[in-house]
């Protein structure tokens, strides 16, 4: 059994690592360096990315080097609205260009230990006391650090996956923020349940250990 509890220890601990969530801010040399590639992606796929460099800067601006939590508020066009000349340009369904977004997204954030914690439909309305922008849906999607979302923007700025996203959405407000507070933790809920594994596997074991050797008895009493 040690074997076996030393395996799921293995387990976890290599998850944590890769999961990750704390380290250290960006330094210059790396904001440069990832500003640098994004202007060249720009000019090598006739691109361009003034608002991508926008975005990054103010990442980079509020990085500590911890994981965030990044808000999406998001408003979907009636008639999906692709570029000219993209081979989905004749697809009207913003939905269905939603989903392919979101299946091209999720292997890039899942191999930077990034992944969404939640999407929901907007259900009604309550208080709007900043304005008449009414959002369909809301999605949180938990990032590593501000230096894996950068990899993940220059990995995008290369393919045309973000067409799905913008064909898709009329508008968007997106925002970084940080938990204070939360009762929901990845890391103690995949603990727990490599711990009730760990104790459902020994008791039967061990039950089948006591039957085995009630079944020994009988047959040692019977002969």
């Amino acid at each position: 059994m040690k074997f076996f509890y030393g395996i799921l220890i293995a387990l976890y601990f290599g998850w944590f690592i890769w999961y990750g969530g704390s380290g250290e801010p960006l330094t210059v040399k790396e904001a440069s360096y990832f500003k640098s590639q994004m202007m060249n992606s720009g000019e090598l796929y006739s691109k361009d990315v003034t608002d991508p460099l926008k975005y990054m800067d103010s990442l980079i601006k509020g990085d500590d080097g911890d994981e965030f939590i990044m808000v999406n508020l998001i408003k979907f066009r009636a008639i999906a609205t692709y570029p000219s000349g993209s081979q989905w340009v004749d697809d009207t369904d913003p939905m269905l260009a939603d989903s392919r977004y979101g299946e091209a997204v999720l292997p890039m954030l899942l191999k930077r230990g990034s992944l969404p914690i939640l999407t929901s439909s907007v259900n009604g309305k309550f208080i709007n006391d900043g304005g008449d922008n009414e959002w369909d849906m809301v999605a949180l999607v938990r990032y590593r650090s501000v230096r894996d979302m950068l990899n993940m923007m220059l990995e995008m700025s290369t393919m045309d996956i973000i067409d799905h996203k913008w064909a898709a959405i009329e508008r968007t407000h997106v925002f970084p923020v940080k938990p204070r507070l939360s009762l929901i933790s990845l890391r103690l809920i995949l603990a727990m349940i490599l711990v009730l594994f760990a104790v459902f596997t020994t008791y039967l074991l061990n039950l089948k250990r006591s039957k085995n050797l009630i079944a020994d008895e009988v047959i040692g009493k019977n002969k």
